[in-house]
Order: C-alpha cells, then sequence, then structure tokens
C-alpha cells in the first residue's frame, strides 16, 4: 500500500504549485481574482468530495485496508488521467499585443 501512496503524494505536490503559478499568466488581469477564487473554490470542493468518498470507503473496520487501497488506486489513477487532459488541452493561445503609436497619433515630419 506504501507504494500506491507515492503517486498520489508526489502527484498532488507537483500539480497544486503549477496550476496555481500558471493561472495569472492564462486569465487577464481584470479577471485575475475571480480566477483565483474559481481555483481556491475548485480545490476545497474537490478536497471535501475526497474526503467524503475515501472515507466513505474506509469507514468501515472490516473492510478498512481494501477500502484504503481502492480510495489510493483510484487516487493514484487520477494522477495520469489529469497529466493526460492538460496535455491534451495544451497551452493557452497567446494573447494579440497592442502596437503602442506615438502620442497624437501621428508621427511628425521634419521639414528642412
Amino acid at each position: 500500500m506504501v507504494l500506491l501512496m507515492i503517486p498520489v503524494d508526489a502527484g498532488g505536490s507537483l500539480a497544486v504549485p503549477a496550476v496555481t503559478s500558471l493561472l495569472p499568466d492564462h486569465v487577464p488581469a481584470e479577471r485575475a481574482g475571480i480566477a483565483g477564487g474559481v481555483l481556491n473554490a475548485s480545490r476545497q470542493v474537490g478536497g471535501a468530495l475526497a474526503v467524503a468518498v475515501f472515507g466513505a470507503l474506509v469507514a468501515r473496520h472490516a473492510t478498512f485496508c481494501r477500502g484504503l487501497r481502492t480510495s489510493l488506486v483510484i487516487a493514484a489513477l487520477l494522477v495520469p488521467a489529469t497529466t493526460v487532459t492538460s496535455l491534451l488541452l495544451g497551452p493557452a493561445p497567446a494573447a494579440p499585443t497592442a502596437v503602442s503609436e506615438p502620442a497624437g497619433g501621428l508621427e511628425k515630419k521634419s521639414t528642412v
């Protein structure tokens, strides 16, 4: 069972900081607060669901080890599934860059 804990721990510890650091680069600046709130809310809901589901699997004393093994297998399978999903989605398209114009909108021409 210890071997099943390794991908779960490694996956979580590698994924969360990466997602958190990539988020500000992939949303417009005016929506960064909303994106951060959605990310944190999603993490909280996912954590609560994981505790509920995995807790239900290990709740009975007679089936504790089997439930623990099942919950670790589910969590370990979610790591490559989310990795493949993120690779299929690919990077966000680059935002168009604005071309700056000189003040006044027109270039000054020198007359000699």
